[in-house]
């Protein structure tokens, strides 16, 4: 086993969505990792699922109240990695200094016994059901085969909530692309009518080219003939000019739409805050250019957030269309403000919204956490009347 353990791991996606990761709370999985501490003696369960750069509690018990309010820490510092990349059950005995396992979490936080058992989504590993100890601890052959049968459990709950919530993720992914599909609509109708514009214009400029050339053979117009012909040419390739200036902005505001909706459907493992941002943006853009438009300036602070693409830029896009909407539904008529602020473990995006009805604030907030009460990478807040999306960021270790 130690010869495997100090073998580099697989840094590859894991499977994971929003599903496993919402319902942190979920009374059945706190009771297993309750049970599971109970039964070997250990103060400390977790049921944990790891990502390519973050490992998250998603039931926990006997946590530090630093860990416990974190629900997080970098995969490179987990034991758990360890269970995933092997797809193996993992003891540690005593883990302190022990070669090829991390040894922060045993320094910082006095960890120094293991066992963790693999839970798996879609028959593939993707984190582990596990107890911790502060001393050395050694377990039994019936106590490792109880946390495999607890370990089970936890795999038929998980199958449980990823089933009950897909409907609501379809439901969110489905708000969020609505604006954006009727954007791309509205900015590709009017490229028809621009097109037969322009042929029209084409045709005026033949005829006045024939024209030209019967002159050069010798057929001499009056002055007011050739006069209203050049008119009639001008105009033309004036009209003809707007026409493909409308088709190139139609263009440009349509693959801007298409890059958005790209952000919900074609998800990257690795997110910057600005491009879910400008994602999110793009998204909501055919209701909040009614209200007028979303201001987003370059980002000092952009860090890398673990929330999954898709879940980012749906709820920014969601939290716009609101906002706008209830501008709308003011009459109010000006740029949605946002900003980021740095807060530690978190990023602040702000999204300005102050001068808005407690009421309408209230709809706004009922509906966001409908999609972020339960999920750990991303939360919300009223603050002065504002609103702050907290995201949780990878933090690069000291």
């Amino acid at each position: 086993m130690e010869s495997t353990l100090q073998a580099k791991y697989s840094t590859n996606d894991l499977p994971f969505t929003r599903e496993l990761l919402a319902e942190a709370e979920d009374e059945q999985l706190m009771k297993i990792v309750k049970d599971a501490a109970r039964d070997l003696k250990s103060p400390i369960a977790l049921v944990t699922v790891v990502m390519e750069q973050v490992q998250f509690f998603k039931a926990h018990y006997g946590l530090s109240e630093e860990l416990t309010r974190a629900r997080r820490t970098t995969r490179d510092v987990s034991f758990c990695q360890f269970v995933v990349d092997t797809e193996n059950p993992l003891e540690l005995v005593d883990a302190k200094g022990m070669t090829g396992i991390p040894q922060d979490i045993v320094d910082e936080h006095g960890i120094r016994a293991y066992l963790g058992m693999p839970i798996k989504s879609n028959n593939q590993v993707i984190g582990s059901l596990c107890v911790l100890d502060t001393e050395p601890h050694s377990f039994s052959d019936e106590e490792k085969d109880n946390l495999g049968r607890l370990a089970e459990l936890v795999n038929d709950r998980l199958a449980q909530l990823n089933k009950s919530r897909k409907k609501d993720q379809s439901q969110l992914i489905g708000k969020a692309a609505f604006p954006a599909l009727e954007e791309v609509k509205q900015t590709i109708e009017p490229i028809k009518p621009q097109i037969s514009n322009s042929m029209v214009a084409l045709r005026e400029l033949s005829t006045f080219m024939r024209f030209m050339e019967q002159t050069l053979y010798g057929k001499f117009p009056s002055k007011d003939e050739l006069r209203k012909k050049l008119s009639d040419a001008k105009l033309a390739v004036e009209r003809c000019e707007n026409s493909l200036y409308d088709i190139e902005v139609s263009s440009e505001d349509a693959m801007d739409a298409v890059d958005a909706l790209e952000h919900v459907f074609m998800p990257s493992t690795t997110v910057l805050l600005s491009e879910i941002a400008e994602a999110g943006r793009e998204l909501a853009r055919h209701v909040t250019k009614e209200s007028g438009g979303v201001l987003l300036p370059e980002l000092d602070f952009n860090p890398q957030v673990t929330t999954p693409q898709t879940l980012g830029s749906s709820i920014i896009a969601l939290t716009l269309t609101l906002v706008a909407n209830g501008l709308i539904k003011s009459s109010k008529h000006h740029k949605i403000k946002m900003s980021v602020i740095d807060q530690d473990v978190r990023a602040a995006l702000v999204i300005e919204c102050d001068d808005l009805s407690e009421a309408i604030r209230g709809e706004i907030v009922r509906e966001l956490r409908n999609h972020t009460s339960e999920e750990p990478t991303i939360s919300f807040k009223l603050v002065d009347g504002n609103i702050h999306l907290l995201f949780s960021i990878v933090k690069e270790r000291s």
